[in-house]
């Protein structure tokens, strides 16, 4: 049954729930004398709990208005307390690790280094519950990137699974005390809004670390998740793991022995009561694949970490790149002897075995089953960016195109895995290229099975190449006959030959005779790892990212901080290459920050390392003292997962109230290809200047993989129907690959109106979808 008018304007009040005044005397609204209209509102910062937004998207159960937010990190199947003992991170707080300079939490996390360590001088001696990395992380490295995140000051959430499932109409979703700066928040601030978080961890079937996935979402709604992160950085998982809405579960897979054991034995304790010097759980080493990934029928036939999916016209799945390593190898044989030392451990040969995963797969969700594509070989750097492209008119004429691939990859190492762009000293991605792969033409070839690098075209190459580092913008739109008069393809910042980053916009428009990547324009400075949303009105709002290269310069001067860490929103308009300044955040965010759309057409951004989110070189904290003597208080120690709301100028009138919505008073749930639909609006139809199809699916490292704002052409119906509007629906699925989309109509002032969950669905083509919303917004 659809939702209640009420919630779904709960919703949209929730989103605005500051005042805009801040709690905070030290430390006030940075934007307090910025106009809305001009430059949008940044809410004060919200907590996420658990985990940080790594990986984050819209999740939508059937026939409901009101989706909810999916996101993880790494360590999606445990909890911290798993991981990282919370008595050392209060022996930290009480030795002054938020007072003093580098991430001192590090020492809580279970594994051989916590043998020694000169802050919390815990001596040589550690008891058997520093056993995570052994038993269920095969002795490997774990003391890198985000596995310095998951110690935290805050108590509350140390149990909490670090997968979670955020309620955005839950009246508490976006509580907050008024503070602006991540330092600040404190046990109270998370209490706030917790009710509006479920756990989707272990306990709702997630048996493995999905982190560094690729992930897409198909028309029935669920979320399918291919490989992850398998004991350490560069090793893949085979698995495709999948997200049900409906139940908010996830799909049965088989539970990995190391897993199991864990929940039956923490920390092993069992375990080393019997046989003190165990290295890992009866039968279950996790050096042998079938402990950490018990092979399926449902699994890649290659293992991948930092892939990226895309969903196809056909409702299937398209996956390529990724990395991998060999677990056989085991890890560094010191590891020990340098743990008591306060050394590193480096896996030398492990990370030696690193492979670049050359082979596409096709999976299928019907059968539940992938297709190596072994004929369509190409190397691609880590999460390559992908676009589906209509090729002609019918319904099977599309391909897939791409950034960045290298079909000279050399010799393959393993079957399937070259050493081409794995760093060490290999060749790298210096060419932008644009190969686009013809998917069912691979799939229908005899030769299928026999290793060849085909059925891939080479369209253009751009001026800049983009590995590993630039989100992307794609907006089609349609004419009364369903025809696409344009798709564009915008690339939004970029690296130049030497590798130095800029702030350069390329775009592509699929639709011309002779597709040619050409300059469009530039964002404010260079920025790596910036975010791009894509706005009902068609422009895209340009957030985050950082810069800390020392050459960072604007305009011939050096960056400030807030220029190198992105901290300035921006919004870049495709019509006319142009780029404005808007409102600022406090919060930086690199690599692993993420945002999203959502239905009232304001954006969330969140993610980012707990520890990165609090700067030691941020001039806004002074100086204090401590007992190491006057330092910073930038103390990444202090760091805490937070989101933040950002509301485009487009929600305010130029007196900083809130700018008059146009209203869908009613519309289809469902519509279909080749056909048109009506759409009601509350008061005169004249006033509406476009109508949209948005999809927003889920996004990780700057990768905004499928998502796609579609234009739609329409026109007032006779007088006698005064308010409605018939639209034409897409024509082909190239255009729009069926699914979830958010529907949106935008006024002749440049406001759209809430978003109306719309699905475009396969098996409705041929027929006019009349399945009506008659609740009014």
């Amino acid at each position: 049954m659809e939702e209640p008018r009420m919630k779904r304007i709960a919703f949209a009040a929730a989103v605005v729930f500051w005042s805009g005044a801040s709690a905070q005397a030290v430390f006030p609204d940075p934007n307090a004398n910025c106009p809305p209209s001009q430059c949008g509102q940044v809410s004060p910062l919200i907590p996420m709990q658990s985990t940080e937004a790594v990986h984050m998207g819209l999740v939508w159960k059937k026939n409901s208005q009101n989706p909810k937010i999916l996101f993880h990190a790494r360590f999606s199947e445990y909890t911290a307390n798993d991981m990282a003992d919370p008595a050392l991170v209060d022996l930290a707080i009480a030795r002054g690790a938020l007072t003093t300079a580098g991430n001192q939490f590090n020492s809580s996390l279970r594994d051989v280094l916590n043998g020694f360590d000169p802050f919390l001088g815990l001596g040589q001696n550690r008891s058997a519950d520093d056993s995570f990395q052994r038993l269920t992380y095969g002795g490997y490295l774990m003391r890198q990137g985000l596995s310095q995140s998951v110690p935290t000051r805050i108590k509350a959430v140390r149990t909490m699974e670090r997968q979670l499932l955020l309620d955005i109409s839950h009246p508490d979703a976006f509580k907050n005390s008024g503070k602006f700066h991540t330092a600040l928040l404190d046990e109270a601030d998370f209490a706030m809004n917790r009710a509006a978080f479920a756990e989707n961890g272990y306990s709702k079937g997630m048996f493995y670390n999905t982190y560094c996935n690729a992930r897409t979402t198909l028309s029935d709604g669920r979320v399918y998740v291919f490989g992850g992160h398998d004991m350490q950085s560069d090793n893949g998982l085979y698995k495709v793991n999948i997200f049900d809405p409906d139940t908010e579960t996830w799909v049965k897979r088989a539970q990995p022995c190391t897993r199991a054991n864990w929940n039956k034995d923490p920390f092993g304790l069992a375990l080393f009561a019997r046989d003190p010097n165990a290295q890992f759980y009866d039968n279950c080493n996790p050096r042998d694949q079938q402990s950490t990934q018990p092979s399926e029928p449902s699994d890649q036939k290659y293992a991948r970490w930092y892939p990226s999916a895309v969903a196809l016209p056909n409702d299937t799945v398209l996956v390529v790149g990724g990395f991998d390593q060999d677990n056989s190898v085991g890890p560094d044989p010191a590891r020990a002897a340098k743990g008591r030392q306060n050394v590193s451990q480096t896996d030398t040969a492990f990370t030696a075995s690193r492979v670049n995963q050359v082979v596409p797969e096709v999976y299928d969700p019907k059968t539940d089953r992938n297709i190596a594509l072994e004929n369509a070989r190409m190397a691609f750097p880590l999460y390559p960016q992908l676009e589906v492209v209509e090729t002609g008119p019918g319904r099977d004429d599309w391909k897939v195109c791409t950034f960045d691939g290298e079909m000279d990859y050399g010799s393959e190492a393993v079957a399937g895995g070259a050493k081409f762009g794995i760093g060490g000293g290999t060749p790298n991605f210096e060419k932008g290229t644009t190969w686009c792969l013809d998917v069912l033409a691979a799939l229908k070839d005899p030769n299928r099975d026999i290793p060849a690098k085909n059925h891939w075209t080479l369209l253009d190459t751009a001026s800049e190449v983009r590995p590993y580092c630039c989100p992307t913008a794609s907006l089609v739109e349609i004419d009364r006959d369903g025809h696409t008069v344009s798709h564009k393809w915008f690339m939004i910042s970029g690296q130049d030959q030497s590798g130095a980053q800029t702030g350069t916009v390329e775009s592509i428009d699929f639709t011309h005779a002779r597709p040619r990547w050409q300059k469009v324009g530039s964002i404010l400075q260079p920025l790596a790892t910036t975010k791009s949303v894509l706005l009902p009105d068609g422009k895209v709002l340009i957030g985050q990212g950082v810069n800390r290269s020392p050459g960072c310069n604007v305009d011939g001067r050096p960056c400030t901080f807030e220029e190198r860490e992105g901290h300035h929103f921006q919004m870049f308009d495709p019509e006319t290459g142009s780029v404005t300044k808007l409102a600022k955040t406090t919060v930086s965010r690199g690599l692993h920050g993420t945002a999203t759309l959502l239905p009232d057409a304001s954006v969330f951004f969140a993610g980012e390392n707990r520890e990165a989110l609090v700067r030691p070189d941020d001039p806004s904290f002074p100086l204090t003292t401590s007992y190491a003597g006057v330092l910073p208080r930038g103390d990444p120690d202090v760091g805490v997962p937070v989101g933040q709301v950002f509301s485009p100028p487009y929600l305010f009138n130029q007196d900083g109230s809130r700018a008059a919505r146009p209203v869908i008073a009613k519309a289809p749930r469902k519509i279909s290809y080749r056909g048109h639909f009506e759409v009601e609006v509350a008061g005169d139809p004249r006033e509406i200047a476009s109508v949209v199809l948005l999809r927003s699916d889920h996004n990780t490292h700057s990768l905004t993989t499928g998502d796609r704002h579609v234009k739609l052409a329409f026109r007032a119906k006779r007088d006698d129907d005064e308010g409605e509007l018939r639209v034409t629906a897409p024509k082909l699925p190239a255009q729009a690959v069926p699914g979830i989309y958010m529907l949106f109509v935008v006024d002749r002032n440049g406001v759209p109106s809430l978003g109306r969950r719309v699905d475009l669905k396969a098996e409705t083509r041929g027929r006019d979808e009349r399945d009506r919303d008659d609740d009014d917004e």
